[in-house]
């Protein structure tokens, strides 16, 4: 099946952790059509990428996975398998470095969502969807806010309950998304 383009920003330094994101994306038991990858060399935030990228894809199904994510091999293959019906599909993670963050591993619950960011950056959204509501915006809490304004335009979300994909959390990183 190829109705899903992957999109990663990543910045200089991190070509590392870019290699393991690129090759969990190769490992997928399910091809993906392709993978676009941005280099912000301004360091002007991690939406600008994101929205570069978005707009050159051409599938059904963006998929957003940042370059210190990891895949694991049967994660694009499960959020498909929950994909009909659907306008963002995401699923739980395991997280490494911060044993006590849990708000990615929680039920879809759109109030919960409106106090807190539950959805990750790490997910599906039908790309005509992305594009109408204008991607992400320059403002702190990008993702969350991009999941609360799909929510208001109705969008359906589907939690997949299984940990596919491996979130890499340190103290010494920004994560500007996280609100």
């Amino acid at each position: 099946m190829k109705d899903v383009t992957f999109i990663t920003g990543t910045i200089p330094g991190r070509e590392h952790l870019l290699a393991e994101a690129v090759a969990s994306v190769k490992a997928q038991t399910v091809t993906p059509a392709d993978h676009l990858i941005a280099v912000d060399y301004q360091l002007r935030g991690g939406w600008r990428p994101r929205n570069i990228l978005a707009s050159a894809v051409e599938t059904k199904w963006t998929h957003v996975l940042d370059d210190d994510d990891v895949l694991k091999p049967d994660h694009l293959e499960r959020l498909l398998a929950h994909a009909d019906g659907a306008d963002v599909v995401y699923s739980h993670c395991e997280v490494l470095g911060d044993a006590h963050f849990d708000l990615y591993n929680r039920p879809f619950d759109p109030g919960l969502l409106r106090r807190m960011s539950i959805v990750s950056h790490n997910a599906l959204i039908r790309t005509d969807l992305l594009l109408e509501l204008g991607g992400w915006a320059n403002e702190k809490g990008y993702d969350w806010r991009l999941w609360i304004r799909a929510l208001d335009t109705g969008a359906r979300f589907v939690c997949v309950p299984e940990k596919t994909w491996k979130y890499r959390l340190n103290a010494d990183w920004q994560h500007e998304s996280r609100p």
